[in-house]
């Protein structure tokens, strides 16, 4: 189960939420200091600040749980995320439960010296009260409280750790030790810095297809408003070299430029030749685990088959790439990557279906899978026999 921010709740906060009810039915006030959920990126370099928050919260949870069980007023509880390891200029959000909008009276608000000014939470469609504010960009590192009151009273504290700011950085990442031509790679701008501004960012490199945009991706970059990426490919026919990688800003201005090497597999790499076989023929109205693996399939014209290539080390990206190619077929087929539980413990698959073009004349026709480049090449058949006439 997740939270309206797509995190995990366990057990106790399930439970808790179903106490929380209660609180629209008049229970009593109650106030309390509470623990915080820790932001995932940061949480490491604070795991005993972690540790004891959330054994507070789980305490404080439980007590709303056997609260709500006997009729006794229940607390509330103060969640923070993104709130450790944080920069200047991320997001933080404040969220507050296990109090009803009549005692919250649309008048909470969080406190703290790392916000530029109070920061007002507002009742959410879950039954709780929440915001989502920057911090200052003026932040010093250090530890920051923050406090939240209901109608001036204080009924939760925590703390934010806010790092010093980190100069623009543009990245790429990509999954093999060395590129490969066609590759996919990911590209990165991070500019969560004082002064900088602007959203449209390019990258440019003989090495693409195109030039390609970064947008802010808000679901994987929600806590920083200032992280731009994209995911792009590697042309599948470069040359060995090396390649240069230029960031351009608003008004074609020149920001960054990285270097990256590119070299297609030779003899001797994993990646060569990968372990490749195939491909195999079949009728997919039986299926591949039941129907015999040949080379060879017999098919009457405007009839079905199945194609499965099998692949232990493909090259890098040509998995979106193979294609299963015949005259009898009405189309090139795109071989997809097998991702059922039947293929456990196999190498990895690709296939897909096939028809037969109507009205062809019977004979033998080839079914090819070219891969690695074109270093490997396989052949299978199709004998497509007279349609039958009932």
């Amino acid at each position: 189960m997740t939270n309206y921010m797509g995190e995990t709740m366990d057990w106790t906060r399930l439970v808790g939420l179903a106490a929380a009810g209660l609180a629209l039915c008049g229970c009593a006030h109650a106030a309390s200091a509470s623990g915080a959920a820790a932001q995932g990126s940061g949480a490491s370099a604070h795991k005993a600040h972690e540790a004891a928050d959330k054994h507070e919260a789980a305490e404080k949870t439980a007590g709303n749980r056997d609260g709500a069980l006997t009729g006794k007023p229940f607390k509330p509880v103060l969640e923070l995320a993104g709130n450790l390891d944080a920069r200047p200029g991320q997001l933080v959000s404040i969220r507050l439960d296990f109090i009803s909008r009549a005692q919250g009276h649309d008048a909470v608000t969080a406190h703290s010296p790392a916000f530029s000014g109070p920061v007002r939470l507002w009742w959410q469609d879950d039954d709780s009260y929440g915001a989502t504010r920057a911090l200052a960009m003026t932040d010093k590192a250090g530890w920051y409280p923050l406090e939240v009151s209901v109608a001036g009273r204080i009924v939760a504290r925590d703390r934010i750790h806010v790092l010093r700011s980190e100069r623009p950085s543009f990245t790429m990442t990509f999954e093999s030790d060395v590129a490969r031509p066609g590759e996919p790679l990911w590209l990165n701008f991070d500019d969560l810095y004082p002064g900088e501004r602007g959203t449209d960012f390019t990258v440019r490199s003989a090495a693409l297809h195109r030039p390609v945009r970064l947008v802010h991706d808000e679901r994987n970059d929600f806590y920083n408003p200032r992280a731009f990426s994209a995911r792009a490919e590697l042309a599948p026919g470069l040359a060995d070299g090396e390649y240069t990688f230029a960031l351009y800003g608003p008004h074609g201005h020149r920001i960054a430029e990285k270097r990256l090497t590119v070299r297609a597999a030779r003899p001797g790499d994993a990646d060569y030749l990968g372990k490749a076989h195939g491909p195999d023929l079949y009728d997919p109205s039986i299926g591949y685990a039941d129907s015999p693996h040949r080379h060879d399939f017999k098919v009457s014209p405007g009839g079905r088959v199945a194609v499965m290539w099998h692949d232990a080390v493909p090259d890098p990206g040509e998995e979106t790439r193979l294609t299963a190619t015949s005259p009898a077929f009405t189309r090139a087929l795109r071989l997809n990557r097998d991702d059922s539980k039947s293929a456990d413990g196999d190498d990895p698959r690709y296939f897909n279906t096939a028809t037969i073009h109507d009205g062809l004349k019977p004979g033998r026709y080839p079914v090819t899978v070219v891969a690695h480049h074109r270093r490997v090449m396989k052949v299978g058949y199709l004998t497509v026999t007279a349609r039958q006439v009932h």
